[in-house]
C-alpha cells in the first residue's frame, strides 16, 4: 500500500513538472529562452486555486470559461468503456491464441504475429480507415465508421479493434511462451498419461496456471493501450479526455494536469478492473 502511494504521489509530481515546461519556454526575437521560475509559478498558481475552483477552470475558444470537473464527465466514461472493453477483448483473446500457438508447430504464425507486433498504430489505423473506404467505393457497404461525427455518433469498431490488436500482440508473445513451459511441465504429462482429453487439460490446468503470467503483464498491456489512447482519440476523433486535453490551439496549464490526473485515474480503475476479471476467471477455471 505504501509503494502504491508513494508511486502515486511520484506520478503526481512529474504530471505537475512535465506540465509546467511549456509556460517555461519562450520565444525571445527567435530564440527559445527556458525560465524555470514560470513553471514554479504556474504550479503554485494551480495549488492555491484548488480550494477556490480557479484550479479546475479552463478557456474554450477565444474567452468562454469553462468548469473542468462539469465538463469531464462524459469524456471520462468515453475514454474509459474504450479502454475497458479492448482490455477484456485483449484478455480472451491473448489468453485463446497463445494456448494455439504454443500447441502449434506452423512457425509461419509467429512470424506473422512477431511482424504485426512490429506495426505503428497510426499505420494500422491508417490501413483500417482506407479499407472501409474502399470497401464502400466498391461494394457499397458501410462495414464501420472511419471517425466519430460525436457523443451519439461514436466511431465504435475501428478504434476497439486498433487499441485491441498491438496490446494483445504483446501479450500473446509474452504468453506463448509461458504457456509452452507450463505444457512441460511434470502435472501436465501426468494428466496426459491418464488419458484426460486435450481440452479437459487446457480448461483444468493450462489456462489457470498461465493466468498469473497475464496478471503479472498487466501493467506492460495498460501501458501499451493508455500511450494508444492518444493517437486513437486524435485519428478517429473520438470525443475522450485525451481529445480535451488536446482541443484548445493555446496551451493551458490547468487543463493539461486535470487532463492528466485524469487519466492517471482511468489507469487505476482499468487496472483493478482487468483485475477483477481476471480473477472471475481463476475462479472459473478452478472449478472447472
Amino acid at each position: 500500500m505504501l509503494k502504491s502511494i508513494y508511486a502515486l504521489i511520484g506520478v503526481m509530481v512529474i504530471i505537475f513538472i512535465l506540465s509546467s515546461l511549456p509556460d517555461a519556454l519562450h520565444d525571445k526575437n527567435g530564440r527559445i529562452s527556458f525560465t524555470p521560475s514560470s513553471s514554479w509559478d504556474s504550479m503554485t498558481t494551480y495549488i492555491a486555486g484548488i480550494a477556490n475552483g480557479e484550479s479546475f477552470q479552463y478557456i474554450q475558444g477565444k474567452n468562454r470559461v469553462r468548469n473542468f470537473i462539469e465538463d469531464i464527465g462524459k469524456f471520462f466514461i468515453t475514454s474509459f468503456l474504450y479502454l475497458f472493453i479492448s482490455a477484456i477483448c485483449i484478455v480472451l483473446i491473448s489468453l485463446m491464441m497463445s494456448i494455439w500457438q504454443a500447441l502449434s508447430k506452423r512457425e509461419w504464425v509467429k512470424d506473422i504475429v512477431g511482424f504485426c507486433g512490429f506495426m505503428p498504430d497510426f499505420v494500422l489505423i491508417l490501413f483500417l480507415q482506407m479499407g472501409v473506404v474502399f470497401l464502400y467505393k466498391t461494394t457499397g457497404t458501410s462495414v464501420a465508421m472511419v471517425a466519430s461525427k460525436s457523443f451519439a455518433e461514436p466511431a465504435i469498431f475501428l478504434p476497439l479493434v486498433t487499441l485491441t490488436i498491438i496490446p494483445a500482440i504483446y501479450l500473446i508473445r509474452t504468453l506463448s511462451e509461458k504457456t509452452y513451459d507450463v505444457l512441460t511441465e511434470e502435472y501436465i504429462l501426468t494428466a496426459k498419461s491418464k488419458g484426460l482429453k486435450k481440452m479437459t487439460i487446457i480448461l483444468q490446468h493450462v489456462i489457470r496456471n498461465v493466468l498469473p503470467y497475464l496478471k503479472a503483464d498487466l501493467h506492460g498491456m495498460m501501458a501499451i493501450m493508455m500511450g494508444n489512447l492518444f493517437i486513437v482519440e486524435y485519428l478517429f476523433n473520438i470525443p475522450g479526455v485525451t481529445k480535451l486535453i488536446f482541443s484548445e490551439a493555446d496551451y493551458q496549464f490547468n487543463l493539461t494536469v486535470n487532463g492528466l490526473l485524469t487519466l492517471v485515474l482511468i489507469y487505476i480503475l482499468l487496472y483493478w478492473g482487468i483485475r477483477a476479471f481476471v480473477y472471475g476467471l481463476e475462479r472459473i477455471f478452478a472449478y472447472g
